[in-house]
């Protein structure tokens, strides 16, 4: 009688298989011993953007409203201030890259292990050395004071309500002062 036998592969060829294995992995991944600096360097010129034009925005929103402000009947002068919660914020596009490497494996005893490995990429897309953005998201305003000259009572209502819908703030966020 002639038996085929299984031969169930042993430490080396398990071995040989896992290497053969990493090597593969680190073949399809060009990009893993290169340098990141192209990248670093526009996040750094994002930030460094950022912080500029938080305070850009509020000095823009601050004019334009003390310009509206001399617009309203018995207003001589208007200084405002306003605060911001949070800082310009810009999105960028990013490139994902997902690998799922999937393992089965069965022991001596008859039981069947098996392992799930996703690895996930992201990399910024680039136009030229700047970063891609999607979109440019304004700052939240936390709060906003108006001093005025000159006005009368219904019109410091007005202004108020204004400056509410303006920035979509509560009247507790809102403070007008008439000298």
């Amino acid at each position: 009688m002639d038996k085929k036998t299984k031969k169930e592969p042993g430490i080396k060829e398990w071995a040989i298989i896992l290497a053969a294995g990493a090597l593969l992995l680190l073949l399809s991944v060009p990009d893993l011993f290169r340098s990141r600096e192209k990248e670093t360097q526009a996040s750094k010129t994002v930030v460094q953007q950022t912080v500029t034009q938080q305070k850009g925005y509020a000095e823009q929103m601050e004019e334009k409203l003390e310009k509206m402000l001399l617009k309203v009947k018995g207003v001589t002068s208007a200084d405002v201030v306003i605060t911001v919660k949070s800082t310009t914020e810009k999105v960028v596009l990013q490139d994902t890259a997902a690998d799922t490497e999937s393992l089965q494996e069965e022991d001596g005893g008859g039981g069947l292990r098996s392992s799930q490995k996703v690895t996930e990429e992201k990399k910024t897309v680039l136009s030229g050395n700047e970063p891609y953005l999607t979109k440019e998201l304004t700052p939240e305003v936390a709060g906003v004071v108006v001093v005025i000259s000159g006005a009368e009572a219904e019109s410091v209502l007005a202004i108020s309500e204004a400056v509410q819908a303006l920035f979509n703030i509560p009247a507790h966020k809102v403070k007008i002062i008439n000298n």
